[in-house]
């Protein structure tokens, strides 16, 4: 089989709106973690890390044999989904998310195929007409702290998988343990996703295009791959993009 592209957004920090990004460059500099390659790799895929230029859209779609939106410490702006800001501490990367956006709605006409991770599937969720809670801990009463204080090496909590979605034919069981690092997620669920998976509190944690080949988010971080759907996840994406 014949390693397929991916095309991966890279993070963008602007050290004057982030003072400590200084430690790397006194000039902003694109950054990836090195999960989100290692994985792909892993499965058979050949990651390639791009920067924002939105003329070369057009461009990539024809290239590129699929997209990743990763996830990354910000927020997107709450203007992207009509809602007005009731969070102090949003912190935005305008310039990412702007990008991202565009680029998502470049590859959807295409059919090829997009995983959206974190703050990936936030972003799917506002392209489709969805809408984010802006911050988790003072929007909904849980007992499960989706910003775990261990490594994300580890699992936090149990999501729960549904039925009649891919999830559920890729892995064929009722739940499975996830590592969390998130303070934002999915609120008004876009029209034409559906969930694939909840957490315990009822939290969507996966999304999908059931319309799609593949057009699939999800919250935690399967990059680490911790358990057999992070596996399924990543296997089925290069397939698919193959």
């Amino acid at each position: 089989m014949k390693r397929p592209l991916i095309a991966v957004p890279m993070d963008y920090l602007e050290v004057n709106l982030e003072p400590e990004a200084l430690w790397y460059s006194k000039y902003p500099w694109y950054a990836m973690k090195h999960r989100y390659h290692d994985a792909l790799v892993k499965f058979g895929a050949i990651p390639c890390f791009i920067g924002y230029d939105v003329a070369l859209i057009p461009e990539l779609v024809k290239r590129f044999d699929g997209l990743l939106i990763t996830g990354g410490y910000f927020d997107h702006d709450p203007e992207m989904y009509d809602a007005k800001e009731i969070n102090p501490n949003t912190k935005r990367r305008s310039v990412r998310s702007k990008f991202e956006k565009a680029l998502v709605e470049g590859f959807l006409p295409s059919k090829k195929p997009i995983l959206g991770i974190c703050g990936g599937q936030q972003l799917l969720n506002i392209v489709f007409g969805g809408t984010l809670y802006q911050d988790l801990r003072s929007e909904i009463v849980s007992t499960i702290n989706h910003e775990q204080t261990t490594p994300p090496t580890e699992a936090s909590h149990k999501i729960t998988i549904l039925p009649d979605t891919k999830f559920h034919q890729w892995y064929p069981h009722h739940q499975v343990a996830v590592n969390s690092s998130h303070h934002q997620a999915v609120c008004d669920l876009a029209p034409g996703l559906i969930a694939n998976a909840i957490a315990e509190d009822g939290l969507i944690e996966g999304i999908e295009d059931p319309n799609h080949p593949y057009c699939i988010g999800v919250q935690w971080h399967p990059e680490f791959l911790l358990n057999p759907l992070d596996h399924c996840i990543f296997s089925q994406f290069v397939s698919a993009c193959a």
